[in-house]
């Protein structure tokens, strides 16, 4: 405590701050979010959410194409179809179990 004047002030210790992880590592988050391309509006986002779905679309049709050496078209198609499907269901299979993992850790 220090005395002056008739008022006695008392002096505050600082705690050494302890930054939290997120805090300390956000400049190398900047830095990687600064060489990223943002859509500034939603048209331009959904534009370029439909190009990259049609361009992973022909990736995988040439891909299921190379594994079927001897298909035509259709059966090309029906293979693209049930690995979709397949893709599909597993997704759905992996929802539903972080559903059930997130409702046993926070209780909901």
């Amino acid at each position: 405590m220090v005395r002056g004047s008739g008022v006695i002030k008392a002096k505050i210790v600082k705690q050494p701050k302890r930054v939290p992880l997120w805090l300390r590592r956000l400049g190398m988050v900047k830095a990687e979010l600064k060489g990223a391309h943002f859509p500034r509006n939603a048209d331009e986002g959904f534009r370029q959410a439909a190009a990259l779905s049609a361009a992973n679309l022909r990736l995988l049709k040439a891909e299921v194409r190379s594994g079927l050496a001897k298909a035509d078209e259709r059966q090309v198609e029906a293979a693209m179809q049930r690995l979709l499907a397949r893709l599909s269901h597993a997704d759905t299979r992996w929802t539903l179990r972080w559903k059930r993992e997130r409702a046993r850790c926070f209780k909901r």
